[in-house]
């Protein structure tokens, strides 16, 4: 069954908010099935052919990579493990059931909004500031109407498609040369960063990376 876990001062999602205001991330086209508007995943993703990897939106978006894990090192990782943060910005969920994922979610809304429950299997839960743990993958749940302006983080674990080839605790958001990038180590042992266009190597868009010098 759901359950709260935490509450979230407004102060711990400021930042988030902050940059999210700031930076719009765009409409996901592999979301519209469920909703409409701004809803992105960082971390890793199934990505078709491919093993799951980290998204292009995390090296997109690097300083918000850092954001959202330092926010669940406090408050996520307590309760549950994840390899995967969907992040919403007015964005209503029709209802469905989340067949991608495996065990429980972590949920949590926030900004200046009133209305904008969670609802699941019938029942509603008031998430503004408030951490609630529940099976998406189970359980069919949508959001409710609101007024205002709602932002929302999942962290969930996807169900691979694929063998995992990378674990989250691969990468790194750090400060690099005056910018954030996102840092990890190849197979030889050398440091890469992913940032703006350099992003992990693809057979087909042939993205580059770059070395530590």
């Amino acid at each position: 069954m759901p359950s709260f876990v935490s509450y979230i001062p407004a102060s711990e999602t400021d930042a988030i908010k902050d940059y999210l205001t700031k930076h719009k991330l765009g409409n996901n086209k592999y979301r519209v099935k469920v909703g409409e508007g701004q809803s992105n995943t960082l971390g890793i993703v199934s990505k078709r052919s491919l093993a799951p990897d980290l998204s292009r939106i995390s090296w997109a978006h690097p300083r918000l990579f850092f954001l959202l894990m330092q926010f669940a090192e406090k408050h996520v990782l307590p309760h549950i493990t994840f390899t995967s943060i969907q992040v919403n910005h007015n964005y209503p969920c029709k209802p469905h059931k989340d067949i991608g994922n495996v065990g429980n979610s972590y949920i949590l809304a926030f900004g200046d909004y009133s209305g904008g429950e969670l609802c699941i299997e019938d029942i509603n839960y008031d998430i503004n500031g408030r951490g609630l743990l529940f099976d998406g993958s189970e359980h069919l749940h949508w959001t409710r109407d609101w007024i205002g302006e709602r932002f929302s983080l999942v962290f969930h674990t996807i169900k691979p498609r694929f063998p995992m080839m990378r674990e989250l605790s691969d990468y790194d958001a750090v400060e690099h040369q005056g910018r954030w990038k996102i840092a990890y180590m190849d197979e030889e042992g050398d440091i890469k960063y992913l940032f703006g266009k350099y992003g992990l190597d693809h057979p087909l868009k042939g993205r580059k990376v770059i070395k530590d010098s």
